[in-house]
């Protein structure tokens, strides 16, 4: 792999005006990380360096030693490892320049964890949408245990989950001298998160066992559950195919035995796609509570939610919910499920699927209204469409030309569209703008700010043909005029000797084969003017024809759906037409 020097680099980006990020110059220093240097060794420093406030790349190892020993005496962060380490310069300069280019320790640490030297130990962690989702039950649990605030107790191996959710606890406990707890103690160091050896109260346990076998996995959970305190309450999270699905064999009567505790207040399946190291493996969650009392857990399956139907403070609310234990309450996503049956020989503790019951909803006229939308357009007859035909008369010469011909003969003429900023749309605007890769999904502007902001931008005549050659061949005819054309969709205009009309172009160029080519090789017959108007209005027909059938499709679709919904939301009944 080819490397360049940095100030290089720099200089030219500065000189050519390449890139999108202005700030180079300033970002550069943070991202020329050493070779060969561990990303637990470049964290070490770091934190020496946010810990002392002092520049480390003139500092002798005696220097370094002594101001590790004046913020770590009792050594549970970083003095030993400062001790032992020989550092080169340019490792220590690196560090000094990370610091002065970021927006303090926090954004310096994730500079780290997110570039070169992270990347080379091959480890993917959870997506965002993961970690505010555990963040949300975490933080319910430590409201239901105190509304003051609570500590964070981290349990098991090394895990970026802890510090992600340790910003809304009063202080983060780590107990141990292990290298991966002390690693732990220095990324929440840099992160000015209070740490400590022992819980003054109860908290709440957090465990992750991603990424680990499905015995250690049981293991981990039944030695936390034994150790909960009184008041406490943990949060596991692990692969929903030991926490969720069904077991066999000694796993099974392993995992039954950790629930025969009744501690398991919670259960969650949670989507795909949360785990960047195994995107399709699903994650469990668990919430467990002290006090063997947890007869029935309530469980869901959020994987059967859309991603707009899940919300994480509504989420946040059952789980509150589920730990009071208050009766009668009802729940958007929870479901009690009975121990015993989870105990039985098919042990599933979060069935594929499940969600809340629900209670018949109170908004009859919204359902009923969107049933009797739908049904005014499927009743509306349809009218048939048929063409008459009949064999021409005498012997005709056959005659194709290119698109390419056409414009070279000055028959037809093609006009780029343009770049078209979708967050002006106005859904009241005037000015359409079309698009051959979305025909159904139209943009409208205001035509002040069509004017104002697209001023030299073409406007499409009637009959003009919007069309686009990649990823496929698709075509459509603006009828009206005056659209704007969304690139990389272009204009084909057709003037009235080309021999070919535009609903028959657009015909030709939407079966034309599933691949990307060349506008201008596509080739289109040449007929006479009388055969051109009348293939012209039959082709017209066509396509007014295929609209209505559409939304007569449309609307039969948005019938069936509005009547299974209206019928399982208890809003709607319906009745059974009789014959006389």
């Amino acid at each position: 792999m080819e490397r360049f020097r940095r100030g290089d680099v720099v200089e030219w980006l500065e000189r050519t005006g390449r890139g999108n990020n202005p700030e180079a110059n300033l970002d550069a220093p943070a991202l020329s990380v050493p070779d060969d240097v561990p990303l637990d060794e470049l964290v070490t420093w770091l934190c020496l360096a946010v810990l002392t406030g002092e520049e480390l790349a003139d500092t002798t190892a005696e220097n370094r030693i002594t101001l590790a020993r004046g913020v770590d005496p009792d050594d549970r962060v970083l003095f030993r490892e400062v001790e032992a380490s020989v550092p080169a310069v340019c490792t220590l300069r690196f560090i000094d320049d990370l610091v002065e280019a970021s927006y303090g320790p926090r954004d310096a640490l994730d500079r780290l964890e997110q570039g070169r030297a992270a990347r080379t130990l091959g480890a993917r962690d959870l997506t965002s949408d993961a970690v505010d989702l555990i963040h949300a039950v975490a933080e319910a649990c430590a409201l239901h245990l105190d509304p003051e605030g609570v500590p964070l107790v981290h349990i098991g191996p090394a895990s970026s989950v802890t510090l992600a959710l340790a910003d809304t606890f009063t202080h983060l406990v780590a107990p141990g001298g292990t290298p991966e707890l002390r690693d732990i103690r220095r990324r929440a160091a840099i992160r000015e998160i209070e740490t400590v050896n022992d819980a003054a109260g109860p908290g709440v346990r957090v465990l992750s066992a991603i990424g680990r076998p499905a015995d250690e996995v049981l293991d981990l959970v039944d030695n936390l559950v034994l150790d909960l305190g009184e008041g406490e309450l943990a949060v596991v999270i692990g692969p929903a195919g030991v926490l969720c699905d069904e077991l066999k064999g000694e796993q099974e009567r392993h995992r039954a035995q950790t629930l025969r505790s009744e501690s398991l207040a919670v259960a969650l399946r949670l989507p795909r796609g949360m785990w960047r190291e195994a995107h399709r493996q699903a994650l469990g969650l668990w919430v467990c509570a002290t006090g063997g009392s947890m007869q029935r857990p309530l469980v869901a399956d959020l994987a059967a939610f859309t991603r707009d139907e899940l919300d994480l403070g509504d989420l946040a609310s059952d789980v509150t919910g589920a730990l009071a234990a208050t009766r009668g309450r009802a729940f958007r996503y929870l479901r009690p499920h009975d121990l015993p049956a989870i105990l039985s020989a098919r042990t599933v503790v979060v069935p594929r699927g499940v969600r809340a019951l629900r209670l018949a909803t109170t908004e009859v006229e919204r359902h009923l209204a969107v049933i009797n939308a739908a049904t005014l357009v499927t009743s509306e007859p349809i009218q048939p469409f048929e063409v008459l035909a009949e064999s021409a008369p005498g012997a005709m010469l056959l005659r194709r030309r290119s698109l390419g011909e056409l414009k070279d003969l000055g028959h037809v003429r093609v006009l780029r569209g343009s770049r078209i900023d979708h967050s002006h749309g106005n859904p009241v605007g005037s000015v359409a703008v079309l698009s051959a890769t979305n025909p159904r999904g139209t943009v409208r502007l205001d035509p002040f700010d069509a004017a104002r902001l697209y001023s030299r931008a073409a406007r499409t005549d009637p009959g003009d043909v919007v069309f686009a050659e990649r990823p496929r061949p698709i075509a459509r005819v603006d009828d009206h005029g005056g659209s704007l054309v969304a690139s990389p969709s272009k204009i084909l205009r057709i003037s009235s000797q080309a021999g070919i009309g535009p609903h028959a172009v657009a015909a030709i160029i939407n079966r034309l084969p599933n691949e990307p080519t060349e506008w201008q090789t596509w080739s289109v017959p040449i007929l006479d003017t009388s055969e051109v108007e009348r293939l012209e209005e039959a082709l017209l027909a066509a396509a007014n024809h295929e609209t209505t059938l559409r939304r007569h499709l449309d609307a039969t679709r948005d019938l069936v759906t509005a009547m299974i919904d209206g019928v399982a939301a208890g809003a709607v009944t319906l009745i059974t037409r009789t014959t006389q």
